[in-house]
């Protein structure tokens, strides 16, 4: 069986990297975490300083 290619697919490996705005994406420019952590002041410090571990149930 053969299944053709998605007409979205070859529309992307065409023009996802050429092209100056490309609107008909769904997802958000990439964030580090740093990049993220910074949007809040002093959260950096709590994710730090945060103990990781198993509660009681």
């Amino acid at each position: 069986m053969r299944i053709n290619n998605f007409k979205i697919g070859r529309f992307y490996a065409k023009y996802e990297f050429s092209t100056p705005y490309m609107l008909s994406s769904s997802d958000a420019e990439s964030l580090t975490i740093k990049e993220l952590l910074s949007l809040e002041e002093g959260v950096l410090d709590t994710y730090i300083n945060l103990k990781i571990g198993y509660t009681e149930l």
